[in-house]
């Protein structure tokens, strides 16, 4: 539990812990009973993984990023949640990485310049995790088709392609202001993986 805290802080833990648990909602509605807890743990796995990845970064670049529950999101995944059984619509990006150009230290706030690259490669290293983890068991699955490696792959597919909506807070947010061919390919991809896979 110590290491966890040094990663992410007591308000990000039960925000995070939320969205985890909305998300899950989300994709298991209205079967509960029988996928809720599979659903559960590879949300958990993908998400908490992304984050660290989203820090990791930040703390290299010399800032900090926290995980923020958000409310619009939070809002649209309801809605989304409502329309899932008629319309097959859902929404997943209820949260979002504030990235603070300041880091904590020995001698006090040390203050970070910037630049739209920098909020790109933290949005980016978080993002990976989603992607990666989509092609990886979207292969294994087109090698070995079980079930579970198609379910991994379409959650991190589907996690992956709301971060990339460029909304403001979100991911794509920064990989489109820094880069649009990069954010054009990365959202590509993730729509290619989710209808072969």
């Amino acid at each position: 539990m110590e290491k966890m805290k040094r990663f992410f802080t007591t308000s990000e833990i039960i925000e995070l812990s939320i969205v985890i648990f909305a998300i899950t909602l989300i994709f298991t509605f209205p079967d509960l009973k029988s996928n809720f807890l599979l659903y559960l743990v590879i949300i958990s796995i993908s998400l908490f993984l992304k984050l660290i990845f989203h820090k990791l970064m930040a703390n290299r670049l010399g800032c900090m990023s926290t995980f923020k529950l958000w409310p619009l999101g939070i809002f649209l995944g309801t809605i989304s949640l409502l329309l899932k059984t008629s319309l097959g619509i859902i929404f997943t990006a209820l949260g979002y990485i504030e990235i603070v150009p300041y880091k904590f230290g020995r001698w006090g706030i040390k203050l970070i310049r910037m630049t739209p690259r920098d909020y790109a490669y933290i949005a980016l290293a978080g993002l990976a995790v989603n992607l990666f983890l989509m092609l990886f068991f979207g292969i294994l699955y087109t090698i070995n088709p079980k079930e579970i490696f198609q379910t991994i792959s379409n959650v991190n597919g589907i996690l992956a392609f709301f971060s990339l909506l460029p909304l403001p807070f979100l991911e794509g947010a920064h990989i489109f202001t820094w880069s649009l061919w990069l954010w054009v390919i990365l959202i590509f991809l993730s729509i290619i993986t989710l209808i072969i896979v």
